[in-house]
């Protein structure tokens, strides 16, 4: 049915649009934008530097010095102040998060999250958010139900499945409400009648 792979972060972008008319334009933006280019990825840099930082066990300040080496420099102050904000006096560790290519009514979806952190001793596999917009909890529950969904066999017993804000530092981890599966296969329905006609 599709030609591309949709990726984790299109869909949470998908999900968070405030209108069918901005749902609409995210999957033509997503059907028609050609394949993956390192330059196209406003973020990378920064998400690198992240995972490399938590990877190697290093003390939060690299982030920075991680930054300045892929020639990013300020670019991404204000999101590494963020980052760091967040972080805070939290003791994190790292395990490898993984990622599998989920498949929900047709739709093969990319599930990446970039981080699996042990938070005061809890694992935690998260997506990284950056975009401008809000991401209300309804929404980012919705992306975690589906990495749940995909990745729940892969993961720690007692994972957590989170999106992190990192502009509002806010680590919003899935209320796993009744209704969640029910929302979650309404949104990849829309997404699939969209991608149809787009």
């Amino acid at each position: 049915m599709h030609a591309t792979r949709i990726s984790l972060t299109d869909f949470v972008d998908y999900v968070n649009r405030p209108s069918m008319t901005g749902k609409l334009a995210k999957v033509r933006e997503v059907k028609h934008r050609g394949p993956y280019t390192a330059t196209s990825d406003l973020y990378r840099p920064l998400r690198e530097a992240i995972i490399r930082t938590h990877a190697a066990g290093g003390d939060k300040w690299e982030i920075r010095v991680h930054l300045a080496r892929s020639g990013a420099g300020g670019r991404y102050d204000n999101f590494a102040d963020a980052y760091l904000g967040w972080w805070g006096q939290r003791r994190l560790e790292w395990f490898e998060p993984g990622w599998q290519i989920g498949t929900l009514q047709d739709l093969p979806i990319s599930v990446n999250p970039e981080l699996g952190l042990e938070i005061d001793g809890r694992p935690h596999l998260i997506k990284l958010y950056f975009k401008e917009d809000a991401l209300p909890h309804t929404h980012s529950d919705i992306a975690a139900r589906l990495m749940a969904r995909v990745l729940r066999e892969q993961g720690p017993r007692d994972v957590a499945f989170a999106i992190l804000d990192v502009r509002r530092k806010r680590l919003l981890c899935m209320q796993d409400r009744p209704d969640l599966d029910l929302l979650l296969d309404a949104e990849v329905a829309a997404f699939s009648a969209l991608w149809a006609q787009a």
